[in-house]
């Protein structure tokens, strides 16, 4: 029997969380600058085709303020990372902005609750 790392209903994302459902920005922002494009441009497809669905699942499920499961966490860490993977595929084309340097210098400690 296999675990299940997001909601029932989003199965077909399981192969992104282990890479894309990072605990913060600084590290979703890792994850794109390091992954290749056909890798980002995968991951927004298939994301981008649930997050409605997934923003409106866990609008009922976990109003704010309310403590999420770890299921739960991670469908919100994906859609965090979407919005990553959108710079990389609609923006720049590429995985990191041109010109700019790799690794950066610039690291947040923390960001936002509750998933900075």
């Amino acid at each position: 029997m296999s675990e299940h790392t997001l909601p029932e209903g989003f199965e077909n994302l399981e192969r992104f969380v282990a890479y894309w459902a990072q605990p913060t920005n600084d590290k979703r922002w890792d994850q794109r600058a390091r992954a290749p494009m056909p890798e980002i441009t995968a991951f927004y497809n298939a994301m981008y085709d649930h997050a409605e669905d997934a923003i409106a699942w866990l609008d009922a499920h976990y109003p704010l303020g309310k403590e999420m499961s770890a299921e739960a966490n991670n469908l919100a860490c994906l859609l965090l990372a979407l919005g990553q993977a959108a710079i990389a595929v609609e923006m720049h084309r590429q995985p990191r902005s041109p010109f700019s340097a790799f690794p950066h210098a610039i690291h947040a400690k923390s960001g936002p609750w509750p998933l900075g």
